[in-house]
């Protein structure tokens, strides 16, 4: 009787375990398909697919010298949607952060 017990205890684990396993979400993709680009003192980004989010970033010489080197990441967006930052000097770059 205990052997038959502990039997079905043990196959059930297995049953519950492989079923958690096989149920598993799937991983997160980056976004894809990303530009950026500038207008001026504005830089934006936009990613068209894959999930997750992105942010644009940028860096350069801000207009007050007594700063120095200057760095801005705009709000993280969903795919599909425009980050953008008002850079306030000379971009010398820009880029975008992708999250997952």
């Amino acid at each position: 009787m205990r052997r038959r017990w502990a039997a079905a205890v043990s196959a059930t684990a297995l049953l519950t375990a492989s079923l958690l396993v096989g149920s598993a979400s799937p991983a997160h993709a980056a976004p894809t398909g990303c530009t950026v680009w500038q207008e001026g003192y504005v830089v934006s980004s936009r990613c068209t697919g894959g999930t997750g989010t992105q942010a644009v970033h940028a860096s350069g010489l801000h207009v007050n010298p007594m700063w120095g080197p200057y760095f801005m990441d705009g709000p993280r967006v969903g795919v599909g949607e425009i980050s953008s930052v008002n850079f306030p000097g000379t971009v010398q770059y820009r880029g975008i952060t992708l999250y997952d």
